[in-house]
């Protein structure tokens, strides 16, 4: 359970922290009253600051040092931005809508690439996203032979997604109309969650030996809509800027974010949250290598459904003040953009 904090012991944090953030180098105590120009003495201020310390919020590197903000100090710090912040800053999300217009993508994945191409150039750090299509309801279904023992599965789904992928299944060219009515038929109209519950539910009660067409292309069809919460991931090569002097820590990143499937667990856990945008530090998703960066991630959405996820990988020690409300009216751009389209 955290302590409280008094009023003196809170502002000295969020001045010390703000310092740190601008500047990177531990804060003394006669540097945070000359700054911020403070009605205490530099003696009183270093007796606060050891109070913090006492606490865990701030922390000493070295004896002659001054201090730093813990990682628990550093999120009471974002916390209080998020009580100035959330204001949705009209010229930005009309100046991107514009731009993505501009750019005649009408893809909702090229939409979110050009989206997080946008956010990667603009902040210097790694932007990511998913289009999450959980709740779209699928239109139809066409099975297409593109090869003696390969199909190409197109499903369209509502609003404006289209899902496809080669599957290996040796079906008879002359069952594949009648195979896409009858799938169209079965499934339209329902949610992508809901057709796969069915297809589990089926796939344990086939008999193999009365249905094995049914029982493969299930299964298939099944592992495809696996796949389709694809998550995005442009300018990894800003990492090597964050942590170019930890070689190892970076390659370890990097493998991170090339198998995707942590990132999309923490994404999940973000999703449960009632919260629109948040800031994720690295300690708080519990793996190591993620330990010196921060995630600012925000929800997109169609109607009251959400509809994705976008965000910034960024050092720990951030302008939180301009990179928050810009992932957030980014995802607000986003939300417009795609309801426009629906």
């Amino acid at each position: 359970m955290e302590e409280r904090l008094t009023e003196r012991e809170r502002d000295i944090l969020l001045k010390l922290t703000e310092l740190y953030i601008r500047e990177g180098e531990p804060v003394g105590s006669r540097t945070l009253q000359k700054t911020f120009k403070l009605p205490f003495s530099p003696a009183t201020i270093r007796n606060v600051m050891a109070d913090l310390e006492d606490k865990g919020y701030l922390y000493q590197p070295h004896t002659s040092a001054g201090r730093v903000p813990t990682d628990k100090g550093l999120k009471i710090y974002i916390n209080s931005l998020f009580l100035a912040l959330g204001e949705e800053e009209e010229i930005l999300v009309n100046r991107l809508i514009d731009y993505l217009k501009s750019e005649k993508v009408q893809d909702r994945d090229e939409i979110l690439l050009k989206v997080l191409d946008y956010l990667q150039s603009f902040t210097g750090y790694v932007g990511f996203g998913v289009n999450l299509v959980e709740n779209l309801t699928v239109e139809s279904i066409t099975l297409v032979k593109v090869a003696s023992e390969k199909v190409l599965i197109v499903i369209n789904f509502k609003p404006d997604y289209v899902l496809h992928k080669v599957i290996r299944a040796s079906i008879p060219e002359g069952e594949l109309q009648k195979l896409s009515r009858a799938l169209t038929q079965k499934f339209r109209g329902k949610t992508l969650r809901e057709v796969k519950r069915e297809l589990i539910e089926e796939i344990d009660g086939l008999r193999k030996e009365i249905a094995e067409l049914s029982f493969k292309l299930n299964t298939q069809i099944l592992k495809t809509l696996n796949e389709v919460n694809h998550l995005e991931i442009q300018g990894t090569a800003n990492i090597v800027n964050m942590v170019a002097d930890d070689i190892a820590r970076m390659k370890k990143v990097l493998e991170i974010l090339e198998e995707k499937s942590l990132f999309l667990e923490i994404l999940r856990n973000f999703l449960e949250e009632k919260k629109e945008v948040s800031v994720i530090l690295g300690s708080e998703t519990e793996v190591e290598p993620l330990k010196p960066f921060s995630l600012v991630i925000s929800k997109f959405r169609i109607g009251f459904k959400n509809s994705g996820v976008v965000g910034i990988i960024g050092p720990k020690r951030m302008d939180y003040t301009s990179v928050i409300p810009l992932v957030e009216n980014v995802a607000r751009a986003l939300s417009k953009l795609l309801e426009e389209k629906k």
